[in-house]
């Protein structure tokens, strides 16, 4: 079992954590892929309309909310879990279905010819039997929550044969047929196994739960998508920042070359320090080296996720246009951690689990018992030289017929079945306590180190604050000295590298810190509510319905529908209380 955070926690700064949920998949179909991506952009946000064509290139400038929406938009892993949850729904309403009634139509040719015994023989009055007959059956038969099975069934039999009829003249063949109907109710009821709404619907039930268990796994892979996207976004606002950090110092270091080199004409200056300055500028044109390849490293990364494959070119440049924010109140321990366990989906997805297992218990008791059914029929009878006459001699009431009954069946070893099936949903069970134990315990511990990581990083950011004014300060002394030489420029590259570690570890505290907020809001499962994403299981339900429903029929349909939930992405998430 994974633990709840394991999305954005204790992953390096320099590596971004797309992990298995931003590599991409082969689709078994285009046409699946195409549904499942129209299907997927209208129920988060809608970036993918009809007539919009998936972008291979990310814009010049983009801002993390405008990342996410393709990040959504076009990842394949959430197509996969949205097809999972439609897959569990439709399990669930097939099993609601098991009260639907059967038609039951047949229909038998019967020939049959015989020599006849003697006794047989003195009442047919011949030695030789034949006769020829058509059946014909039709009926309902249904499943009734009480787990009685019921057929109401009317029955029609063609009968001709050889025996003759007697006559004041004697016996002579007879040539009609005869009409024999059957009309009636029939009835099966399980008293103890298999009885009662319990055992009926436990199936049901199950899956039932089971489907609420594939929207967690949804909503669960939503959250690791988002908290992957978002703290890929932060990896490469990282390394921009590095590159820019470094490229400024390259530039510091050239302009002190050039007035090296310039002292050194004049008289004012000594080649040791020029070579001085020469070196340092070499070693930071190579850290700049190593910065940009890491930033490219980060910025593929991102294209992973988006669904952006490789177009056999360098990519540009992209700016991001977010940066990095501090937050000064997070939350209280009690306040979140109660938040938590209402709606991480790995508690909410094990509490269901355990659910589940309670009804196969409760099942197993009832497969355990004797099975003793009651047993009932009523119908009409009827007969007549036609099957007009035959169906009016059933109408007249005349002839009923009625059985009632038990049947009994115990398993002469004790059911050793049924008993170790019981056993073993009684120790699944406590598996399943189990594990909601374990997770609330890696919930409640995830929580309280976010809170710690979230202040312990927005600490470090104003204490690194301080550091870099410090080091500003005594940059602009350094230079000031520099001009009237009062200081070698080696001292100044010095300075200047100090004020770059200081800077560094100001974004690097800043990223931490919105890396922690991400885990935070992860593990109390409040990502996709502050995002304006956490749609109901109905809402999800209903969307996913209504967009294969239409899929190939009104393109208007989906803009409109897409809008909408456009709309609602793009509110603010209304505060909580």
């Amino acid at each position: 079992m994974s633990k709840p955070d394991e999305a954005v926690h204790n992953l390096p700064i320099e590596d971004s954590p797309c992990g298995r949920a931003g590599r991409r998949q082969r689709p078994s179909s285009s046409g699946t892929r195409i549904i499942l991506g129209l299907v997927l952009g209208a129920l988060i946000h809608g970036p993918a309309v009809l007539g919009e064509v998936q972008p291979t290139v990310l814009p010049s400038q983009i801002s993390l909310r405008s990342y996410l929406n393709l990040v959504i938009g076009y990842n394949q892993s959430l197509q996969a879990r949205l097809l999972e949850f439609e897959v569990s729904r439709r399990r669930y309403e097939g099993e609601r279905s098991i009260y639907e009634p059967d038609f039951v139509g047949s229909y038998e040719r019967q020939l049959n010819r015989r020599q006849n015994s003697k006794e047989q023989s003195a009442s047919q009055r011949t030695n030789l039997f034949s006769e020829v007959n058509n059946v014909y059956n039709a009926g309902l038969e249904a499943l009734i929550p009480t787990g009685a099975r019921v057929r109401l069934g009317y029955s029609l039999r063609d009968l001709k044969n050889n025996i003759p009829i007697s006559t004041i003249f004697g016996s002579f063949p007879d040539p009609r047929n005869e009409y024999q109907t059957f009309a009636g109710l029939s009835l099966t009821q399980p008293l103890l196994k298999g009885g009662w709404q319990g055992a009926t619907t436990a199936n049901m039930r199950l899956a039932a739960l089971g489907s609420e268990v594939a929207f967690q796994d949804y909503r669960k892979q939503l959250m690791t998508v988002i908290s992957t996207a978002e703290a890929a976004y932060w990896n490469l606002h990282l390394a921009q920042e590095q590159m820019h950090f470094f490229d400024e110092s390259v530039k510091l270091a050239e302009t002190l070359v050039k007035d090296g080199k310039v002292r050194v004409q004049a008289g004012a200056g000594s080649e040791l320090e020029v070579l001085q300055t020469q070196a340092g500028l070499a070693l930071r044109q190579s850290k700049l080296g190593e910065a940009r390849q890491k930033y490219f490293e980060a910025l593929a990364q991102v294209r992973n996720l988006a669904g952006m494959p490789a177009m056999g070119e360098s990519p540009a440049m992209v700016e991001l246009s977010d940066p990095p924010a501090l937050t000064d109140q997070a939350g209280a321990f009690q306040d979140l951690g109660m938040k938590a366990l209402e709606l991480n989906p790995d508690y909410l997805s094990q509490v269901k689990k355990a659910a589940q297992e309670d009804i196969r218990i409760a099942y197993a008791k009832n497969q355990k018992l004797p099975q003793l059914d009651l047993k009932a029929s009523y119908g009409l009878n009827g007969l007549g030289s036609s099957p007009g006459d035959s169906f009016d001699a059933l109408t007249s009431g005349d002839f009923e017929s009625w059985s009632v009954g038990a049947e009994l069946r115990v398993p002469l070893g004790g059911g050793g079945r049924a008993r170790n099936e019981l056993q073993a949903a009684k120790l699944r069970k406590q598996q399943a306590l189990l594990g909601i134990k374990e997770i609330e315990t890696q919930v409640l511990n995830a929580v309280e180190t976010a809170l710690r990581k979230v202040a312990s990083t927005r600490d470090a950011v104003r204490t690194y604050q301080t550091v870099v004014q410090f080091n500003q300060d005594l940059l602009k002394t350094q230079l000031a000295r520099l001009e009237v030489g009062k200081v070698e420029a080696r001292k100044v590259l010095e300075v200047e590298a100090d004020l770059f570690e200081a800077k560094n570890a100001v974004v690097e505290a800043l990223v931490q810190h919105e890396r922690a907020l991400l885990e935070l809001a992860y593990v109390d499962g409040t990502l996709l509510g502050q995002r304006n994403l956490d749609l109901s299981r109905l809402e999800v339900q209903q969307k996913t319905k209504l967009m294969i429903r239409h899929a190939a029929r009104s393109e208007e349909h989906f803009r409109l529908i897409m809008n909408d939930l456009r709309e609602r992405y793009e509110r603010p998430a209304s505060p909580k209380p």
